[in-house]
Formats: C-alpha cells, structure tokens, sequence
C-alpha cells in the first residue's frame, strides 16, 4: 500500500563493463573469436570423439603460460571453461588443444 519496491543493491545493470581479470598460474582469459560470435561451431571429422570445438582468442595468460600470448586464436575443449559476466571465459591451458594460424 504506497510502498515503492526499491532494486535490490545485488541487481547487476543491464550492461556490464568489461572486467580486469589477470589469470594465475596455468589459466588463460579469453572471449569467444568474432568468427564464432555469429556461426556454429567447428565441426570435426566423426571420428573425433569431442566433435566440436570453441574457438576463442586470448586475453591475458598466467605465469605458467609460456606458448599462447594475448591476441592468440585458440581451439578450446568445450565445457571446462569459467564463464565470467561479461561473456569472457577462464580456462586452464590444458584445454587449449591448438592454435590457429592463417
């Protein structure tokens, strides 16, 4: 009765700033690669078992990282990433199966 329901200090806003994230260790940040923003996945032969692959392009690595740096487009094993609220993912290297080069 006349009470104004006030948001909540926990409700995020509708956009989101990009978050600074520097991953530890063997973790890498990256974001989905525009290429993948738009169309399916790559699709692997059938005899592959894990047929498909995210790939994404490197944001930052941690200090155990010595083969990928920022700007890399890398294939990564779907569902072992971390996804962080700005769409941004961390990931473990060990995930990151190749590089992809023109």
């Amino acid at each position: 009765m006349g009470m104004e329901e006030k948001p909540s200090r926990d409700a995020l806003p509708l956009s989101l700033p990009p978050i600074n994230v520097e991953p530890l260790d063997d973790w890498l940040h990256v974001r989905p690669s525009v290429e993948d923003e738009g169309h399916g996945k790559l699709v692997l032969p059938a005899t592959v078992q894990m047929n498909r692959l995210d790939r994404v392009i490197v944001l930052a690595a941690g200090s155990e990282v010595s083969d990928l740096n920022a700007g890399d487009l890398v294939l990564l094993v779907p569902g072992h990433a971390v996804e962080l609220r700005d769409g941004t993912k961390l990931v473990q290297r060990e995930y990151a199966i190749a590089r992809v080069r023109d």
